[in-house]
């Protein structure tokens, strides 16, 4: 029932729907600044798609607002509860322990279906206008984890790269969450998994690792030209769930609410 309400609370929240058209305005931008030789001759949705071709605009700018449309759209449940009083009355009802994990639960899928469903539409409208069996030699060079994959199917590939978006969308809005049950000021936490990406951009630079930047390694055309991305998307993503866990599993322990 609380995932319910928590889940309808989110929905009703004005901020979704602007990071959302957020999502949207990066995929139209993808396909107004796209290379004009792939966008009217050639016969493949592919090369259309934001986070597979590579000239237009919206493949760098949507995977780098990615984590400011998480944090607009699902990382202040908490602080609202936090800030607004209701969170003393729930927890006459409910545990800390199940309402923290209620409350990661819904932010996860809210903020992974955001970040989702612009590149689901997206792809959509170009399988219906495009050929989807027509792949281009060279969207993806070899000696890349995407490339054996891609050639081998294309559209379960797209399939993947939606879910990496989706998982790591969600994470962003978790990450947000967790910055909620230390910050003192209400809204901080939506610019937190922005911030965490832009310092993961500064590291991979002056580390000179590029597979430490996750703008660098989350768009398929950029991910597949660093060796062993794919273990940095998985080993990223597990290190930023478990650190979210553990710190709920602290604020879970603690009684007071601040």
């Amino acid at each position: 029932m609380l995932a319910k309400i928590e889940l309808i609370r989110l929905l009703k929240r004005w901020e979704i729907y602007v990071a959302l058209l957020i999502g949207f305005a990066m995929i139209i931008i993808q396909a107004i600044t796209i290379y004009p030789e792939n966008a009217n001759f050639m016969n493949s949705a592919y090369i259309h798609l934001t986070g597979f071709d590579f000239t237009g605009a919206g493949s760098n700018l949507y995977y780098f607002i990615l984590p400011i449309m998480s944090g607009l759209a699902a990382t202040s449940i908490y602080s609202e509860d936090k800030h607004q009083g209701l969170l003393n009355f729930i927890l006459m009802r409910k545990s800390k322990r199940v309402y923290l994990r209620i409350n990661l639960m819904i932010s996860f899928l809210v903020g992974g279906f955001v970040g989702a469903i612009p590149l689901i539409v997206e792809g959509a409208y170009f399988f219906t206008r495009y050929s989807t069996t027509n792949v281009p030699a060279d969207l993806f060079s070899a000696g890349g984890w995407v490339h054996n994959w891609f050639y081998t199917s294309p559209m379960s590939f797209w399939w993947m790269s939606i879910l990496i978006v989706f998982l790591y969308s969600g994470l962003f809005s978790i990450l947000g969450i967790a910055c909620s049950y230390v910050a003192k000021r209400k809204k901080v936490e939506m610019a937190f998994p922005f911030l965490v990406v832009a310092a993961s951009f500064l590291i991979s630079n002056y580390a000179g690792i590029d597979n430490l930047g996750i703008t660098y390694i989350l768009p398929p055309t950029f991910s597949n030209d660093y060796v062993g991305s794919q273990y940095f998307l998985i080993g990223i993503f597990l290190l930023g769930l478990l650190s979210v866990l553990l710190v709920t599993a602290f604020e879970g322990k603690r009684d007071e609410v601040d």
